[in-house]
């Protein structure tokens, strides 16, 4: 018997993007269940778009105060009656038969991502050739996709939920909890979705953060520092203090920072590696 399959979509002051997202999931190759489409406190109307699709083959809800996406998920993972849940972004759009690879590859696990291509520059494609996530893989990092390329199977993701203080890491954090369930988590390693990130303003905003707004941004590791390991938990501190070091005002101030948060030998690592990518893409 097929799998159904719930999907998640979220979406924030993005009614445009969610038009594509949408009508790509209403045409996939496996009919969803449920389609649920969580609004996050938007200040712009969906009226117009959503007027655009049937109505019966979706649920529009509207959160009151926009509380974040893992809080928008938790949302529709709560509202969900299916077997799998598929998380997405309004502006990621996956491929039609998207669902019907996933659901596929639930016959033998319990979570599946996959890989990706960027929708600005579709020959520009991130696979991962590692076919099975466990836990000493994914605490090196998320190397896999974002939200849009993963499901679940509902009961996990029910148990799991996402951790609505995080403002980062949130992929990383879940991904790393499914691992320690002692769960199948699969890896799909073909491009089966478009992933957009033009749009995307999170390097500037990192560029001109205040020292003080990286802790946040250091949650998730801090969580996992047990798992981690001294080392591994360093590492992954001095890479976030030092990210867009080279176009952060207060350098010295950012490499003290790591230096006290990560140590000496984790911030010369990260500050080496970054001149010597500089030096190979200078070639």
């Amino acid at each position: 018997m097929q799998k159904t399959v719930s999907v998640v979509i979220t979406t924030h002051n993005r009614p445009d993007y969610l038009k594509e997202s949408l009508a790509e999931v209403l045409e996939q190759t496996v009919t969803p269940k449920e389609v649920f489409v969580i609004d996050d406190g938007s200040s712009v109307s969906y009226e117009e778009v959503l007027s655009l699709f049937p109505q019966e083959q979706f649920t529009y809800i509207k959160v009151p105060v926009a509380s974040g996406a893992n809080a928008a998920r938790n949302l529709g993972i709560s509202k969900s009656t299916s077997d799998i849940i598929a998380f997405l972004d309004d502006d990621d759009i996956w491929d039609k038969n998207y669902l019907e690879q996933h659901i596929a590859e639930h016959h033998h696990a319990d979570a599946v991502t996959c890989g990706y291509r960027f929708l600005e520059t579709p020959d520009k494609i991130h696979i991962n050739e590692t076919e099975v996530i466990t836990t000493d893989v994914i605490k090196r990092g998320n190397k896999f996709c974002g939200m849009s390329g993963v499901t679940c199977k509902a009961i996990l993701a029910k148990k799991l939920m996402f951790d609505e203080e995080l403002k980062n890491s949130q992929d990383w954090d879940f991904f790393v909890r499914i691992t320690l369930e002692d769960t199948v988590f699969r890896n799909i390693p073909k491009d089966i979705y478009f992933y957009r990130r033009g749009h995307v303003s999170i390097s500037t905003e990192v560029a001109n953060m205040p020292l003080e707004k990286v802790f946040p941004r250091l949650k998730a590791f801090k969580k996992h520092k047990a798992l981690l390991g001294k080392a591994a938990y360093n590492d992954r501190v001095a890479n976030q203090i030092l990210s867009q070091i080279g176009k952060k005002n207060n350098k010295l101030g950012w490499i003290g920072l790591s230096v006290r948060e990560a140590g000496i030998v984790a911030t010369t690592k990260v500050i080496l590696g970054k001149e010597k990518l500089k030096l190979k893409l200078k070639k």
